[in-house]
């Protein structure tokens, strides 16, 4: 087996960008039904505009299809994936940086729910208000990790940066976050400040 997406232990992924790149139409289903959830909540959170992003959504995966020849298998599939979501998230944030992001209104659609405490939805949008007042550089590292549990590297490899700017960006906008919780009914009483 010289196949780097196998030698690289990259799971059942390899055997589904091995299917993408003969072409397997099944194959780009179990795509989407793996990564699209997490994927569209990452876009989401990047561009803070609902029809942006499933306009960005729909168009990585027009260029996943269209460049999965070039995928060599030296990161994740996933990684490529969100490298991609992020580079047309940047493109479209940068098109929309005159205009004002339309937030999703999530609380509309959980509150629907009976079991999920109202508190608990008011402190997610205050938060994510707070992520989204983040500058971008800031913001991409932040949902990067919080929302989507990529490591250092792993954030290091979808954004191209040093895995030592990763970590300042990360440590700078955890401080710009704790300093806009502090004055906030956000803000835990006796807690430190680290």
């Amino acid at each position: 087996m010289n196949d780097p997406l196998l030698e690289n232990g990259f799971g059942d992924d390899s055997h589904l960008v091995l299917q993408l790149k003969n072409g397997d139409p099944e194959a780009i289903n179990q795509v989407v039904d793996r990564y699209g959830k997490p994927l569209f909540a990452f876009i989401l959170r990047m561009v803070e505009d609902y029809q942006a992003a499933e306009d960005i959504f729909q168009e990585t995966w027009v260029r996943v299809i269209r460049n999965i020849g070039s995928f060599r298998g030296e990161s994740r599939f996933s990684t490529w994936l969100f490298q991609i979501a992020l580079n047309l998230s940047r493109n479209m944030m940068r098109q929309m940086s005159r205009r004002s992001f339309v937030a999703l209104d999530e609380a509309a659609e959980l509150s629907e729910d009976p079991d999920v405490d109202a508190d608990k939805v008011i402190l997610a949008q205050k938060i994510k208000k707070l992520v989204a007042s983040l500058p971008v550089k800031m913001r991409e590292v932040i949902v990067l990790r919080y929302y989507h549990d990529k490591t250092d590297i792993e954030i290091a490899e979808i954004t191209g940066l040093p895995q030592g700017t990763v970590k300042s960006r990360l440590h700078r906008a955890t401080q710009m976050l704790r300093g806009k919780i502090e004055g906030t009914e956000l803000a835990v009483p006796g807690a430190e400040v680290e």
